[in-house]
């Protein structure tokens, strides 16, 4: 059933798609037809994301994709989001958000402007269905519909249904699973619609009115793609516990290289709506956006960098592979190619030179310095393709400090200057102030212990731009808040830069080790670590209780370890607490417990032999299985093995009975059994198939006694770190993202003035309607209001 949704929805789609390129070929009859069968392709991309959603919820684990990542034991918010953990629920996902935005496009541009068209509907959605054919057969390609049988013809019998699901990834369960990925793709899904209106500039061969209506459009994508991306480093920062929230992985790489791009192009289109030039970089890069995060995709989900990034898909097949690459190239060399065919009609004709002191030259350099860290970031990022290994991270650090100064220097800049020309004494005389400013608190982050001449050049130009902006923001906001928010973007970026600064490049690490209710002092705090208590509802997972404390102030810190059998190793989350001006994080990294005995203290024995260990004549005689219950094992209970030996010691022969036990995970628990004051024995292995043997440890008290590396007590073994001033990281990206929020309203609403004032002004026919003078009154107020 799920398989002929997806059918139906991939034949609907394709069949929109060829109509509406016959409609933009001429014949507007297909113009009902191309509507209708889009929306039956929604309908269909929403059922089947509804099927696949039922079929999780209500566990049916005949599905290879339900069976792979969910389970059970899941919580609801954590069993919804495994509808994306894998490959195939990701690109469902994508295709899904397509749809339903796409539904919203197609009202929006079949609506008219001010002149009588339509927006570009045709072309638009021509471009848009092609897309959404491509998400489409991938889900053809890579089915979340396959059963267990299909996918494991040799193993699983037609019809057999698993009693349960291997379950999420450990690293997956946390609530920013259920956040973090949906926005992400909801970004990628936006940033479709420029692209979209860029190739659609150049089919109909009009460079001008794509702009306003793509704009809302790009400003909602970079808003949207931007947030998402640092909800991934927030992710990364409280879960991951290696102590940042960028690694410049590059997995996050690839998502944020589109972003620059697009915050580089909406500067440029900016300039354009404006004056007019800078129209062939504005297409270019709308359509290199788009074409980023197709390579993004294509780096995530080929399996390419499964040795470089913690972040990677595995392979998903050779079939999706091939795809994956068709679709780049496709997009790609077809976006690029109908630019070059059309650059002999993208030239700009020039009505006043260009001065350099002018807003629209500084936006210029700035969208070129952009780009120019994009080429940085992607070049590192596309490194593991070329050779093997990654670039480290200082590479990515060292390359784009010089271009963060120059753009936090000409985020400040460029809105002191006006377009065309700026009066040079005027544009001097507002340079005071935040100059002022920014040196003065300059010089008290230097005093404070910035000793870095770059790093100090990096905060001042941040300050400088965040003065600038927030004076003008605040007074904007008084008469229009959306008219505010470009100032209020760009103080957030400010802000964020200045909390880059202190948390990555003046943040403290120190290594501790915590013997239980020993006091240790780190970082200026007195630990004392007090012992592990079970997560209360998950008995499988711990806190390990620290006690932090200061100027008599106390806390208590409770860093996550627990064993995953689906990873098959130790997991680890950190705990962090907010000081206001800083973080102290505490990410723990092993728990050292006494050692019953070492590996020198281990030996083998095959049944019946004999062997001198520790001067002890020890022989193996039999297996005592009289405790175990394979059964009883399955069930999930502990099962107890043991083996008969026999022990020579000075003459004296002594029959025993060694065990251990096992839990239903495989975890041994060892056992002590003395043979006198001076020895203890352990079981530590046994192996009852083709080679009957077991393995067992002798252990000399009196010699473990006197080892000076033993371990007395238990030991917390922890990072800890200090992050001055994160919080402005998180504080910059919100502001930022509002200031996006607020652009868009004032952008849309731009949009519903025009039409409005086409509707005063004219009665459908080009004639002055109504009042007459006064409705032309009107609609200049509203032109005024425009420029």
């Amino acid at each position: 059933m799920g398989q002929i949704i997806i059918y139906i929805a991939f034949a609907s789609s394709l069949i929109s798609c060829i109509s509406y390129f016959t409609v933009n070929s001429g014949k507007n009859d297909f113009l009902k037809s191309a509507r209708a069968f889009y929306h039956v392709m929604a309908v269909f991309t929403i059922s089947s994301a509804a099927f696949l959603l039922y079929n999780i919820l209500t566990h049916h684990f005949e599905y290879t994709y339900v069976w792979d990542h969910s389970s059970t034991k899941e919580p609801l918010n954590l069993l919804i989001a495994t509808f994306y953990a894998g490959q195939e629920g990701s690109f469902h996902l994508w295709a899904l958000w397509m749809s339903i935005i796409g539904i919203f496009l197609l009202a929006y541009t079949s609506k008219q402007d001010s002149t009588g068209k339509d927006r570009y509907e045709a072309p638009v959605m021509a471009i848009f269905t092609l897309l959404q054919t491509c998400l489409l057969l991938i889900l053809i390609i890579k089915s979340p519909y396959l059963f267990v049988w299909e996918s494991f013809p040799k193993d699983v019998q037609a019809g057999f249904i698993p009693p349960d699901g291997r379950g999420l990834n450990p690293l997956l369960m946390n609530i920013w699973m259920s956040i973090h990925p949906p926005i992400l793709f909801t970004g990628f899904s936006l940033m479709s619609v420029p692209f979209c209106f860029a190739i659609a500039a150049l089919i109909k061969n009009e460079y001008d009115r794509w702009v306003k209506f793509s704009m809302p459009w790009l400003l909602s994508a970079a808003m949207v793609l931007g947030l998402a991306i640092m909800m991934g480093g927030y992710w990364a920062y409280g879960v991951l516990g290696w102590g940042g929230y960028w690694a410049w992985d590059p997995v996050e790489n690839s998502s944020l290289i589109p972003w620059i791009i697009a915050v580089a192009a909406i500067h440029l289109m900016v300039s354009q709506n404006k004056l007019g030039g800078f129209k062939k970089s504005s297409l270019l890069l709308c359509i290199l956006a788009y074409i980023l995060v197709l390579y993004s995709t294509f780096l995530t989900r080929s399996g390419v960098l499964g040795d470089a990034s913690v972040h990677s898909f595995v392979d998903p097949g050779q079939e999706v592979y091939l795809f994956l690459i068709i679709f780049l190239v496709i997009f790609t060399s077809g976006g690029i190619g109908l630019l070059i065919f059309r650059l002999k009609n993208l030239k700009t004709v020039k009505t006043e030179h260009t001065k350099v002191l002018s807003r629209e030259s500084a936006l210029f350099i700035g969208a070129i310095t952009l780009c120019a860290a994009a080429l940085v970031v992607l070049a590192g990022t596309s490194w593991p393709l070329i050779a093997k290994g990654t670039v480290d991270a200082s590479f990515y650090n060292k390359m784009n400090l010089p271009l963060a100064i120059l753009i936090v220097f000409i985020n400040g800049l460029s809105i002191l200057l006006r377009w065309k020309h700026s009066d040079e004494k005027q544009f001097l005389k507002s340079l005071i102030t935040p100059l002022i400013l920014s040196s003065l608190l300059t010089i008290l982050f230097v005093v404070i212990g910035i000793r870095d001449f770059l790093i100090g050049l990096l905060a001042a130009g941040a300050l400088f731009a965040f003065f600038i902006n927030i004076e003008i923001a605040y007074n904007v906001l008084r008469k229009n808040l959306p008219k505010a928010g470009a100032y209020i973007a760009h103080a957030g970026i400010a802000v964020l830069f200045l909390g880059i600064i202190g948390s990555a490049r003046y943040s403290k690490e120190v290594d501790v080790s915590l013997p239980f209710n020993e006091p240790r002092e780190a970082l200026g705090f007195k630990m004392t670590y007090t012992g592990a208590v079970p997560i209360p509802g998950d008995t499988t997972k711990y806190y390990f209780n620290v006690d932090v404390e200061k100027d008599g102030r106390k806390m208590t810190m409770q860093p996550v370890m627990y064993y995953s059998s689906y990873s098959e190793g130790v997991m680890k989350n950190p705990d962090i607490k907010d000081l206001v001006v800083k973080d102290l994080y505490l990410s723990p990294q092993a728990l050292d417990v006494p050692e019953d005995f070492s590996e020198k203290d281990v030996d083998s024995l095959v049944k019946g032999e004999t062997k001198t260990l520790k001067n002890l004549k020890i022989k193996f005689t039999d297996f005592n299985m009289d405790s175990f219950n394979r059964d009883e094992l399955m069930k999930g209970k502990s099962q107890t093995m043991g083996a008969d030996i026999e022990v020579s010691d000075s003459g004296k022969t002594k029959k025993m009975t060694i065990k251990m036990k096992y839990s239903p995970e495989g975890e041994p628990d060892y056992i002590a059994v003395p043979l006198n004051d001076k020895y203890n024995i352990y079981l530590v292995k046994v192996s009852v198939m083709a080679d009957p043997s077991i393995q067992l440890a002798v252990v000399d008290k009196i010699e473990k006694m006197n080892d000076p590396n033993k371990v007395e007590v238990p030991t917390l073994v922890l990072k800890a770190s200090i992050k001055p001033y994160i919080d402005l990281v998180w504080i910059g990206t919100v502001t930022m993202v509002l200031g996006f929020f607020f652009s868009v309203i004032k952008r849309a609403r731009r949009l519903k003035s025009e039409a409005g004032k086409k509707e005063v002004l004219t009665n459908g026919k080009g004639n002055v309607s109504g009042n007459g003078k006064a409705e032309i009154k009107k609609g200049e107020k509203i032109k005024e209001a425009f420029l």
